[in-house]
């Protein structure tokens, strides 16, 4: 069943009973539905817009499910709402003068995505400290990267994603105007953790079951050295998986100027598919989600991997 966020117009969409095939609906999203984001690139990484509903497939633990719902983010206005946590190291990999252009930076982004999306703040070192809970004033948020100022310490980025994980789950609105919010963690850091507790594989399950994206601006850092071909060395972030696990990107900063990775990263957001499904198995258990393609030399980043089944 197909429907476009971007309308007005809104039904509420039941298992027993699914309405006809009518273009321009926006759906109310029940809290099973299982939302899947997906990414579509050719082999030049060039962003692919125009897949069709019949050129995807999802399964469900290898079997094959029906897709409930379909839509395709709109280029010219974001017409899906966002719930974006902005992560941000402040152990020392970031100078304090640097921020200014990094605030400046993610303010144009939150411009870009405004919408009816909202934004939080959190900054980590030894400790996670939240800035500022979801807001959609973006005085409030200008404000909390301004609390920024102290950098030092050791590093804990995956307890950083993993609370910003929480929040999304706990605290941000799952739908908006009878849209559902895309679930979006923004980690600005230079990759490298040296006190976090949390199990890494844990935390993608945990962000697959929360229906997470994690992206990542990766800092230059004085205990990096660009490789031979210009790349930047891999980062123990890298290595976990993490970024790809949730269907994201890792996007190579440069501190001087952030305007043009928080671009690319606007219409990385803009690109993208959501595909949902209901459910059927109730028994409160982890089960592997799979999307593949028909359409040939496609590659495909997806947000979730898996998800929680609800219980009985």
């Amino acid at each position: 069943m197909a429907f476009a966020l971007s309308l007005p117009s809104t039904i509420t969409a039941q298992k027993q009973n699914t309405p006809e095939r009518r273009p321009g609906l926006t759906i109310r999203m029940e809290t099973d539905l299982v939302v899947i984001d997906v990414t579509a690139t050719d082999k030049n990484g060039n962003y692919v817009r125009d897949l069709r509903e019949n050129e995807l497939e999802v399964y469900e633990d290898g079997k094959l499910r029906r897709i409930d719902f379909f839509a395709v983010t709109d280029q010219a206005a974001l017409s899906r709402p966002l719930a974006v946590v902005f992560a941000l190291d402040i152990s020392g990999s970031l100078k304090p003068e640097e921020t200014v252009t990094l605030r400046e930076a993610a303010m144009k982004f939150t411009e870009l995505m405004r919408g009816d999306s909202v934004f939080a703040a959190l900054a980590f070192n030894y400790d996670v400290k939240i800035l500022q809970n979801f807001t959609s004033d973006p005085r409030k948020l200008e404000r909390a990267f301004a609390k920024a100022v102290r950098f030092e310490g050791s590093t804990r980025i995956y307890d950083a994603i993993d609370r910003s994980i929480t929040m999304l789950d706990r605290q941000a609105p799952r739908a908006r105007k009878n849209r559902p919010v895309r679930r979006v963690v923004i980690v600005i850091s230079d990759g490298f953790d040296s006190a976090s507790v949390i199990d890494r594989q844990e935390l993608a399950r945990r962000a697959n079951a929360a229906g997470v994206t994690v992206y990542s601006i990766t800092l230059p850092s004085y205990m990096l050295s660009p490789t031979l071909s210009g790349e930047r060395v891999i980062t123990p972030l890298d290595a976990t998986r993490v970024i790809t696990a949730t269907g994201g990107r890792d996007f190579a900063a440069d501190a001087k100027d952030f305007t043009p990775i928080f671009k690319s990263l606007a219409e990385e957001i803009r690109a993208s598919y959501a595909l949902a499904y209901y459910p059927d198995l109730r028994d409160g258990k982890f089960h592997d989600v799979r999307v593949k393609t028909s359409r040939q030399g496609i590659q495909l980043r997806v947000s979730r991997t898996g998800y929680t089944a609800p219980g009985k």
